[in-house]
């Protein structure tokens, strides 16, 4: 289990990275949007086309590295195109009346353009995420995007031909470049799905090893030596020295524990009411061996029980307070479980032991996490200060 003292949070590192990816890919769109439009220009080709594939191809790498679903992805092309010629003809127009040169004020126009529909994309993203941050965003159909991408062509297509050729009938280098978008925009296709199944297949794989990483450590807490030994020894005890009642009581306690255990193996989340019976009993077994140290405190409103919490969730962090801090008759070790609609909270008062701090992984807390993470798509909040620790675990 991780320390009381660790640090818990958001992994600034790999947050860093996601921000630069996100940036190369806006700036090397700007770059390329920017290119193309001098280039074309320079040549006397048309750029309207090409700029909107781009566009898409923009816009559909950013949701894909956001994770976001087929519908979000479509609403976005279509409004990003909006904005995007929009945007495009009104900063030209600005350019227009300080530069003289179409060279300069066209790939300006985009460049800046495409800069501000990138990181529009963005935030739109990020806001959706915040806004639904309990629903999975999956891959879905691809009949949402297909219609986007078409739709935003032919819109493209006849601007193109109403203002850039008039009333001409189109001739055979029209035909061509209308196939050769075709070819482009069904290879965009493609590479849109390919992606998002891949990304699909990957998120599945992740989830997979991060549900089995957390059920071999709870394999491994059903034969934790040092519970099982501290629990004989007390059975011991209380055979030899107290009424045949309380041997008896503690032995059903302790394989009403290891029942539970072996009941949650192949369990991803089970009921809150569920949860605190077991806690109950695993703290009853506690307080046999701390009569007088240890002090736990339950507030939970009675509706909040239906709701799911991840098996041995909830005792994983009482077991963390007790291995990681002093229990003294003197000077009893608090702990307090509450819940509200948000979540489930255990928090302890900090005592640190004398001597050497027992030697911690970190993996208990670490894989409830990321089965809260693949499960709920929420983290789990932690609250330090000098005297109490505090964890917060979403209920489902």
């Amino acid at each position: 289990m991780e320390t009381n003292g660790g640090k818990f949070g958001m992994n600034c590192e790999i947050c860093g990275m996601k921000r630069l990816n996100i940036g190369l890919i806006v700036h090397g769109f700007a770059l390329l949007h920017a290119a193309v439009a001098f280039g074309c220009r320079a040549f006397g080709l048309t750029d309207e086309l090409m700029l909107t594939l781009l566009t898409m191809l923009m816009t559909v790498i950013i949701c894909i590295s956001r994770q976001k679903s087929v519908r979000f992805m479509a609403f976005s092309i279509v409004l990003v195109n909006i904005l995007g010629f929009i945007m495009g003809r009104g900063a030209a127009l600005l350019l227009d009346l300080t530069l003289s040169s179409p060279l300069a004020i066209y790939p300006i126009a985009t460049f800046v353009t495409t800069e501000i529909i990138g990181w529009s994309v963005y935030g739109l993203s990020f806001l959706h995420s915040r806004r639904t941050p309990e629903k999975a965003e999956g891959t879905g159909s691809l009949t949402w995007l297909l219609i986007a991408f078409v739709l935003v062509l032919a819109v493209r297509l006849a601007i193109l031909l109403l203002t850039g050729k008039g009333s001409r009938q189109p001739d055979s280098s029209d035909i061509t470049i209308l196939l050769d978008y075709l070819f482009t925009l069904a290879v965009l296709v493609f590479i849109s799905e390919y992606a998002m199944r891949q990304q699909a297949k990957a998120k599945a794989a992740a989830e997979e090893a991060d549900l089995a990483r957390y059920r071999y450590m709870m394999l491994k807490q059903q034969v934790n030596p040092h519970f099982l030994f501290n629990s004989l020894n007390i059975l011991d005890y209380l055979i030899q020295e107290q009424t045949r009642e309380e041997a008896s009581d503690y032995t059903g306690k302790l394989a009403d524990i290891y029942r539970y255990l072996i009941r949650s193996e192949d369990t991803t989340l089970v009921k809150l009411r569920e949860e605190m019976e077991f806690v109950q009993k695993y703290v009853d077994l506690l307080q046999v061996r701390w009569p007088e140290g240890l002090e736990v405190e339950t507030a939970i409103p009675e509706e909040l029980m239906a709701l799911q919490v991840v098996p041995c969730a909830v005792q994983l962090l009482i077991e963390n307070a007790t291995k990681h801090n002093a229990v003294m008759p003197d000077r009893p070790l608090k702990i307090r479980i509450s819940a509200d609609a948000d979540g489930i909270t255990v928090t302890n008062v900090r005592i640190p032991k004398v001597g050497k701090e027992p030697d911690s992984t970190g993996l208990g807390l670490k894989y409830i996490r990321k089965q809260y993470e693949d499960l709920a798509h929420r983290g789990v909040e932690i609250v330090e200060t000098a005297d109490n620790y505090s964890v917060k675990l979403p209920l489902i």
